[in-house]
């Protein structure tokens, strides 16, 4: 046999072998894409889905890709084309709007958390602002549990806290929606005017509450979450009474891009169970009803 065709059959051999590797690699990277869902996720509840993606990935195999950002980008970037699985806002008002569009699975939406807004002021700066491990403690009052008086009470020590601030942090109110229900609270107490020269805005709560734990802000309007995942004394923070924003009730929606993809409707499923539920109420969540709105 001539050392030409030698050649040419270890090149074939060569080419077989490659191209039988690149198959391989192919129905490997296949098999990861199947199982793998990309989360459009509000900042305010980041830290809340690695706990649910850490608890989900114990009873499944479906890999949970996080894109976390405020609620109006991440919707801007859905209407635009993203290609997201499972969109998790921080209102309702985005989700249903994508339903409007046509956007999302149908009978997909769903509340799966009910937020809740503190005002905090720490006693000094925070040099390392990444999240710990979630507390299982509870903010020191909540919403359903106070009575009239003592919201009064609060709204009073509020607005105490305000006057006595040289900087107040808050969210977008045009994107996020923590940073909405910090601005009717400025409004019912009529504080806006006042406070509009000594307003530091963060795009969305996560940023809002760096600028207060770097000290770029005496104090802001943040997720009461990030006080449990911060372990913050109970002292550096006031939870803002009901009657003074809008509920902040935050839908998770299956999105058109994941209407075949297996591993995010399981996700979903998880989501809505009691499991994940009470992950979320640790965090520092109200339980929220569960029916489609």
């Amino acid at each position: 046999m001539s050392e030409r065709k030698v050649t040419a059959r270890l090149w074939i051999a060569y080419v077989l072998a490659a191209l039988s590797l690149l198959g391989g690699q192919s129905l490997a990277y296949a098999e990861t894409a199947k199982n793998s869902v990309r989360v459009a996720v509000a900042t305010n509840f980041v830290t809340t889905l690695k706990a649910l993606r850490e608890d989900f990935a114990s009873l499944d195999n479906g890999k949970i890709l996080i894109s976390a950002g405020s609620t109006g980008k991440l919707y801007a970037q859905i209407r635009q084309g993203a290609p997201y699985d499972i969109f998790l806002a921080a209102d309702q008002q985005r989700p249903q709007l994508l339903e409007q569009h046509g956007l999302t699975v149908t009978d997909s939406r769903f509340t799966y958390a009910n937020g809740a807004l503190v005002l905090w002021r720490p006693n000094k700066v925070i040099s390392n602002a990444e999240p710990r491990v979630i507390s299982n403690t509870k903010p020191r009052a909540t919403n359903e549990d106070e009575n009239p008086t003592a919201q009064t009470e609060q709204s009073a020590q509020i607005r105490q806290w305000l006057a006595s601030a040289s900087s107040i942090a808050l969210a977008n109110p045009r994107l996020a929606p923590y940073g909405f229900a910090a601005q009717q609270v400025l409004q019912n107490l009529q504080s806006t005017q006042s406070m509009s020269q000594r307003q530091v805005m963060g795009e969305n709560v996560g940023q809002t509450f760096s600028l207060v734990a770097t000290g770029n802000a005496r104090m802001g309007f943040v997720a009461a979450a990030q006080m449990l995942e911060q372990n913050q004394p109970v002292a550096t923070y006031l939870i803002i009474p009901s009657k003074l924003h809008s509920p902040i009730l935050q839908d998770g929606v299956l999105l058109k891009f994941g209407a075949n993809n297996k591993a995010a409707a399981r996700f979903m499923h998880y989501l809505a169970s009691s499991r994940a539920q009470e992950i979320i109420r640790k965090a520092g969540f109200s339980r929220p009803d569960l029916r489609r709105q």
